[in-house]
């Protein structure tokens, strides 16, 4: 039996993602076994590491002074934290450079053509990701503003920090006032996004009209508690979790360090309504589709939608309005209607355990059976089925 050592600072969904990934890897090598308790940055390397006969480590320290002791075990090293690790401690981390490539991807076939990117100060993540997407952006001819937040020091972890430096900074929202609209910000994560789009909201800039905003890291918890909700690239933590633990395992088996860190891709953006440019042409049609998008979680109708029209003072028939969509975006009010339902259950598949009854309520499908129904019928997959292949990452 081989045993693995878990220093792993899970705080937020990026160190769960770690989690996950090894937890995979875990259950698809019986010989393996792990011991993890809940730890952060800010507390003392876990007694237990010095006692137990641990033939590895994986670690996500984020602290430069903590690999010492590590190191001190004699044991196999692999790091998911730093972007520069120690000799003798292999190292494995997210893509910088292409999460960064991906954001201002999405940000440009929003057809936007002011861009800024919002990170902080000091980061090494946040510097990385800032100089690939002004270079991105300059190689295609275009500019970005850069606002960089100032960290404060003091004993909190650099988490709270971040949260700390982004409550205090008034800065923030004068900048935001002064940018060319409408504009693409990247922010470094998904706790800076949501605060731009809080200050947004306080501005009475329209989201994502004015300012269309992507974060990083697609945390369903700060993304859905945003408002609008905040899209977000998700950089695959689950999948560098999953190769830490198989690098791991070759290098206790004799295989030699690798020369450089391992670099793990992301996937793509996660659209969500900060971003959701309805680029329509018709305020009629905008509107109904911004309506039909803000409401996926309840039992939107086509005659809801006609309503939520009347209210805003655009009475238009439901003929002329299911042939304005058709013209202007190829598809019926209803299909958007379904697709966003769709869409909906898939990220709560994903990202949530909750029964299918708990799903069904959620997104306004009477009951269990119905939800499965539904599904089943667009997506073309049982929603048993769909969230076994998403837990392997196969969906």
């Amino acid at each position: 039996m081989i045993n693995v050592a878990l220093v792993i600072d899970a705080i937020g969904s990026y160190g769960r993602g770690l989690l996950r990934g090894i937890a995979r890897f875990v259950h698809t090598n019986s010989d393996w076994a792990v011991r993890y308790e809940e730890w952060t940055e800010q507390d003392d390397l876990p007694h237990w590491l010095s006692r137990g006969k641990f033939q590895g480590v994986l670690c996500r320290v984020r602290n430069s002074r903590q690999f010492e002791p590590l190191r001190r075990l004699g044991i196999p090293i692999v790091d998911l934290g730093s972007l520069i690790s120690p000799p003798g401690v292999a190292n494995i981390h997210s893509d910088h450079l292409r999460i960064a490539q991906i954001a201002a991807e999405h940000l440009v076939l929003c057809e936007l053509s002011n861009f800024a990117y919002c990170g902080f100060e000091g980061r090494q993540f946040s510097q990385l990701r800032q100089a690939a997407f002004q270079k991105f952006l300059s190689q295609r001819g275009a500019e970005s503003e850069v606002f960089d937040v100032s960290l404060r020091s003091s004993g909190l972890s650099k988490k709270r920090r971040e949260g700390q430096a982004l409550s205090y900074d008034s800065k923030l929202a004068a900048w935001l006032k002064g940018l060319p609209k409408p504009v693409g910000i990247m922010a470094c994560n998904d706790l800076c996004g949501r605060h731009i789009l809080a200050v947004c909201q306080e501005l009475a800039l329209r989201v994502p009209e004015q300012v269309a905003v992507v974060g990083v890291d697609n945390d369903e918890v700060l993304c859905e508690l945003a408002i609008p909700a905040l899209s977000s690239v998700d950089p695959g933590s689950d999948k560098i979790g999953f190769e830490a633990a198989e690098l791991l395992n070759k290098i206790i088996r004799g295989a030699k360090l690798p020369v450089k860190p391992l670099l793990v891709a992301p996937r793509d953006v996660v659209m969500r309504t900060s971003t959701d440019i309805i680029a329509a042409g018709d305020d009629t049609v905008v509107a109904a589709m911004r309506y039909i998008r803000n409401h996926a979680g309840s039992t939107t109708t086509v005659e809801d939608v006609l309503q939520h029209l009347a209210d805003q003072s655009l009475l238009i028939s439901r003929s002329t309005l299911e042939r304005r969509f058709k013209t202007l975006l190829g598809f019926l009010p209803h299909d958007e209607i379904v697709r966003v339902r769709i869409d909906r259950i898939e990220r709560l598949l994903k990202g949530t355990d909750y029964p299918l009854w708990r799903i069904a309520e959620i997104v306004g499908l009477s009951d269990e059976p119905h939800l499965s129904r539904f599904f089943k019928l667009y997506n073309g997959l049982a929603p048993g089925e769909f969230r076994r292949r998403a837990s392997l990452g196969l969906v």
